[in-house]
């Protein structure tokens, strides 16, 4: 379990730093824990092939992510074991119903509502001092969720021993996590006993976070468009475009030859600039089909766009998406507008977050006006249901030069 990019619990770690093993290489000898062999583990349920997944091993002290060679009780201290959590099942809906006057009631719009996390784990140490130390570094870990926004926390939804599937299919991360409740010793053990004051040197903590975002993403695959067609359509004008004399338009006009019109004074204005217009002459259409995608029973896919300027002038391009093959208007769905973007620039329209932002040079910078929707309204996250096929539509000026990469992650329901 991470938070924020940091070893929060690792159970294969601790039982590793409880067992006396024999080092494969006289680089790894380090000393071993002072209690390796007083502390058992009767029921082990860790997962042998976490080190080689994570690719983070071997598991000794010195690599511990707590370790401090100034501090002779990080030395003493084995880690944090999840033992149990609660709140990272399906996601939790909100819904009220008013009665009504007559029988029955009136269901209100469905929402779903932020996760609360309840966590109890095993602080394990060969010492009191190890324990506390090890208290101290678990609250630290925690406490960087303290930030605006709250961070990321990843996990495994499920064990992954004993099954064929791939372990990296069964990783999920929640955003936007934030603690509540700081780490409570709730009961403790090893040495000196169960009581207090009697140097315990395991502590069974609790503390709880909540996920301000419900839901569970899979890890990300990226898919750089190349589009499978690309055409230009020109505009059909209902008279000529330079008509200033209405008898010489194709179209019939009907008006009183009698009655004078009025006068109108013209004044000159200041065009206003048409964020998300296309030119009126001919537009670029351009048709793209997601593939390589598999279909999932019950998840959404969300869809993160990037979207580089490759050319020298501003860029201005919509977006939608439509079933393969379709060209009915109505079955349209998440709509997007990339309007004025700078040249070379890149724009992220992030699906997890809902929050879209430049990218300069891997620096997160607010943008304001570049995502839209060609109607003007904010433009919303990207949900797909993958079991149906899709195609990514892009209209823009002829000739325009851009990249589109996406970011596909699934969500769990």
């Amino acid at each position: 379990m991470e938070l924020n990019g940091q070893e929060l619990s690792n159970s294969s770690r601790l039982v590793s730093h409880l067992q006396r093993s024999a080092p494969a290489s006289d680089d790894q000898f380090v000393p071993p824990m002072p209690c390796a062999c007083d502390v058992s583990v009767p029921y082990d349920d860790t997962w042998p092939g976490l080190v080689d997944v994570l690719n983070n091993g071997p598991y000794t002290l010195d690599r511990a992510p707590w370790f401090d060679a100034s501090r002779p009780e990080s030395r003493e201290f084995a880690g944090v074991w999840v033992m149990d959590v609660q709140g990272l099942d399906s996601v939790p809906v909100q819904r009220d119903i008013s009665e009504a006057v007559c029988a029955g009631g009136v269901a209100s719009w469905a929402r779903d509502t932020s996760r609360q996390l309840t966590f109890s784990a095993l602080v394990v140490a060969c010492s009191n001092a190890g324990a506390r130390y090890g208290l101290n570094w678990l609250s630290c870990v925690l406490r960087q969720s303290n930030i605006r926004g709250g961070v990321d926390l990843k996990f495994y939804r499920s064990h992954p021993g004993g099954s064929d599937v791939p372990p990296a299919t069964q990783l999920r991360t929640a955003y936007g996590t934030v603690l509540t409740k700081s780490p409570t010793v709730v009961e403790v053990s090893g040495k000196g006993g169960s009581l207090r004051h009697r140097q315990a040197s395991i502590f069974r903590v609790e503390w709880e976070m909540v996920v301000t975002n419900p839901y569970l993403y899979g890890e990300s695959a990226t898919a750089a468009v190349g589009w499978d067609s690309i055409e230009t359509e020109s505009i059909e004008w209902a008279h000529a475009p330079d008509c200033s004399d209405t008898a010489s338009c194709d179209l019939p006009t009907i008006y009183n030859a009698e009655c004078a019109p009025p006068v109108i004074e013209l004044e000159a204005a200041q065009i206003p600039v048409c964020g998300g217009c296309l030119p009126l002459c001919a537009i670029e259409r351009r048709t793209w089909q997601l593939s390589g995608v598999l279909p999932s029973v019950c998840e959404e896919t969300t869809v993160s766009m990037r979207v580089k300027n490759d050319g020298v002038d501003p860029l201005t391009v919509n977006f939608f998406w439509r079933p393969c093959g379709s060209t009915d208007s109505c079955e349209t769905t998440a709509p997007m507008s990339v309007s004025g973007l700078p040249a070379a620039m890149t724009v992220v329209a992030d699906s997890i977050t809902g929050r879209p932002y430049i990218d300069n040079n891997g620096t997160r910078q607010r943008q304001v006006g570049i995502i839209t929707t060609p109607t003007g309204a904010p433009w919303r996250p990207i949900l797909l249901d993958t079991m149906l096929c899709w195609e990514l539509v892009a209209e823009s000026a002829p000739g325009a030069q851009y990249t589109v990469i996406l970011e596909l992650r699934e969500r769990d329901s």
